[in-house]
């Protein structure tokens, strides 16, 4: 059965394929500090994080600054 981070982790990749995020990288594997288990890693922002700690995604609207 497909979990959560799992399906996460490909949404993840999906957008770094076709997308260009400066805050967004793909870390590679490392144990997580949630199961200890090796999980995929981003860093977000400033912040390193294991796919198994990531809840959710949302997409942010950036506003337009030409109102």
């Amino acid at each position: 059965m497909t979990t959560t981070s799992e399906l996460i982790h490909w949404r993840l990749q999906a957008l770094l394929r076709e997308n260009s995020f400066p805050d967004l990288e793909y870390l590679g594997e490392r144990p997580s500090y949630k199961t200890g288990n090796d999980v995929p890693w981003y860093r977000i922002g400033g912040a390193e994080v294991p796919v198994d700690a990531i809840t959710e995604l949302d997409a942010m609207e950036e506003e337009d600054d030409a109102s």
